[in-house]
């Protein structure tokens, strides 16, 4: 191998940053694919297909016209406890090993008023409106990997490298890995980059990931019940979004294996902001007392996201005694726009007079016609980006829908609820349904209410720390499991 980097790191170690982005297509779904919701306990007991049966604050996210339901002025909050476990596998030797990783969070999944009204001498029964907060994501989950599998992350900088100058290269990967001696120069060609591992050399690598951040709406409501067959309603809705992560790449040669390579560490930081606004259209008919049938229509949320993205990273090998070296990336911020697909939402509901009911729920979005907006700027390579970027949402992503069923028996003062969603994957190249379990509890007074759920779901994906070329590519089997306990502090005024 050729090691000329020593003098080349002194030559270059002011280089020029370039462009670099830190959306991708998942950002998009991330934002956008709402599979478990928070909201009530009430309407997580029963699986949240409450949306037909109303007086219940989720339905303000939901149905709007859920709320004409209210015969009385309510007060409602939620306080949550979140945790999340996820088990990871790194593909490629049979000696890796299954890992566990857990996180916690407590959360308010809501907090909302209805303040009921009664026209007199009107046909309109109630006319209510709601204001408030409703949880729809929550982004809490740690995951830790560790093993051994073909390739270095400093393969994918020499890719991305290749055919640049070195005052070319994005300082924020590659410029940072020539900064600090991962990837050097061909001697023969300063625009081929070399690094210290061998083509298919199998290297130890891990990494931490945390995340965490929530979207939680602001909902603006009116609704209205017209002689007790109709009800229409209409929310609108001001999400507010957070969302950061930390990760920390790390790959040893604690066995001594390669001649020259020790560490690497690589560090990546995201912090997002953004809010956002929809409106939220919702209709609820009953053909006779015991049936409700309802529809509701979401139109895009168009989210205003301010992202600040930094990376750092440290290389230590040995040529001609032992070298470390340590760079930071510049702080990144991008402004821009993201916009979500429509929702479109059909729900029915069967009152067994006072003792029980079952309520039903589909909800249809089509996650491929997600796009961001990069309004704030007229560069070229920005623009490029944005178009290559809603390429991929609409060739990697479909339209999904997400089944929620769910009852309620009520024995005098006391509620028993159990709730079940079958979620369709929104990946084009998927077609697989999970299901997600709920049950709740609940004792109904006069004049209060309390509340209990619990909610339980496992996921199996793939995550892949970067992208590499395919003989190459590090992969890691997940299996998370989701679980959510809420409390539902109700009064009626």
């Amino acid at each position: 191998m050729t090691h000329n980097r020593i003098l080349l790191l002194a030559l270059f170690v002011s280089a020029i940053a370039t462009a670099s982005f830190a959306q991708t297509p998942y950002d998009a779904l991330r934002f956008s694919f709402y599979s478990e919701p928070g909201g009530t306990a009430r309407s997580v007991g029963v699986g949240g297909g409450i949306g037909a049966l109303g007086a219940d604050f989720y339905t303000l996210s939901s149905n709007p016209a859920g709320m004409a339901s209210y015969r009385r002025s309510e007060f409602s909050f939620s306080p949550e406890i979140y945790t999340i476990d996820t088990k990871t596998l790194l593909v490629g030797n049979d000696l890796n090993e299954l890992l566990s990783e857990d996180r916690s969070s407590l959360n308010i999944n809501n907090v909302g008023f209805v303040v009921v009204s009664r026209p007199t001498a009107s046909s309109w029964k109630t006319v209510n409106f709601g204001i408030g907060l409703n949880r729809i994501a929550t982004f809490t989950q740690s995951l830790y990997f560790a093993g051994a599998s073909p390739g270095s992350i400093t393969h994918r900088f020499v890719n991305n490298a290749n055919g640049q100058a070195a005052e070319e290269l994005d300082s924020f990967e590659e410029g940072l890995a020539y900064d600090v001696g991962a990837i050097f120069p061909d001697s023969d060609n300063p625009e081929t980059y070399l690094n210290d591992f061998g083509p298919l050399e199998e290297v130890n690598k891990s990494q931490v990931v945390r995340s965490r951040g929530s979207i939680s709406e602001m909902v603006f409501t009116l609704a209205g019940n017209y002689e007790e067959k109709l009800q229409i309603g209409a929310t609108i809705g001001v999400p507010f979004l957070s969302f950061s992560e930390d990760k920390t790449y790390r790959e040893t040669d604690e066995d001594e294996l390669n001649p020259v390579f020790n560490e690497l560490i690589y560090e990546e930081n995201v912090r997002l902001t953004g809010t956002g606004i929809n409106l939220k259209l919702g209709m609820i008919y009953k053909p006779i007392h015991a049936i409700r049938i309802g529809a509701a229509f979401h139109t895009p949320t168009s989210f205003s996201i301010d992202d600040s993205y930094s990376t750092s990273m440290t290389y230590d090998y040995t040529f001609e005694g032992n070298n470390r070296f340590e760079d930071s990336s510049p702080e990144g911020f991008f402004e821009y726009r993201l916009r979500t697909p429509w929702r479109v939402q059909g729900s029915a509901g069967v009152l067994f007079q006072k003792f029980a009911f079952f309520c039903a729920e589909v909800e249809w979005a089509d996650y491929s016609s997600a796009a961001f907006n990069f309004n704030q700027t007229s560069d070229p390579a920005d623009l490029d980006y944005e178009r290559d970027l809603n390429r991929q949402i609409a060739a990697n992503y479909q339209s999904s829908f997400i089944v929620r069923l769910g009852g309620e028996i009520a024995i005098d003062i006391f509620r028993i609820r159990g709730g079940y969603n079958m979620i369709n994957s929104p990946y084009a190249s998927e077609s697989y349904t999970r299901g997600v379990f709920s049950a709740g509890f609940g004792v109904r007074e006069e004049n209060f209410f309390l509340d209990l759920a619990y909610r339980r779901s496992i996921t199996d994906a793939g995550y892949f720390p970067y992208e590499s070329t395919p003989e190459l590519q590090p992969e890691v089997e997940t299996k998370t499991l989701a679980q959510h306990f809420l409390l539902t502090l109700g009064f009626k005024l």
